[in-house]
């Protein structure tokens, strides 16, 4: 999967060391991370769409997409902008007024190879964990 021990870390810890969909308590040799949203729709692997859960709710999950999913990945992302592991690639902004920008946005508003989250006046374009790009919202 190609993720690194920093995030990995960080999801074990996040989840409190239990399986995100059965609440099970897991020891390391029963973990693993599931893309809330697979893979194979366009999921990718930031910590926000990684989950840790147990080998028997990854099988069952498969590469369903769960329906609450806008839901839980706008907190699993407003999560990570809190815990200061959502930053700023090549933004012009301070880290600082970035995650207040970020700790705005009320939701997703696309999925391609990275996610688009919106707040009332901005479009973050994420990917990796990073803020790669915003654009102002228009305002109609």
């Amino acid at each position: 999967m190609n993720i690194k021990n920093s995030d990995k870390l960080y999801i074990y810890n996040r989840e409190n060391r239990q399986c995100f969909f059965c609440g099970k308590t897991l020891k390391c040799h029963q973990i693993t991370l599931d893309h809330y949203i697979p893979k194979s729709k366009k999921g990718t692997k930031d910590v926000f769409n990684l989950v840790l859960c147990c080998k028997q709710c990854n099988k069952l999950k498969r590469n369903k997409i769960p329906t609450n999913y806008e839901t839980t990945i706008l907190n699993l992302f407003l999560k990570a902008v809190q815990d200061n592991h959502i930053t700023g690639c090549s933004i012009k902004l301070p880290q600082k007024s970035l995650k207040e920008d970020l700790l705005k946005v009320t939701y997703i508003d696309s999925l391609t190879d990275h996610f688009i989250f919106q707040s009332n006046t901005k479009k973050f374009y994420v990917r990796n964990n990073m803020v790669f790009k915003i654009t102002l919202v228009s305002q109609n």
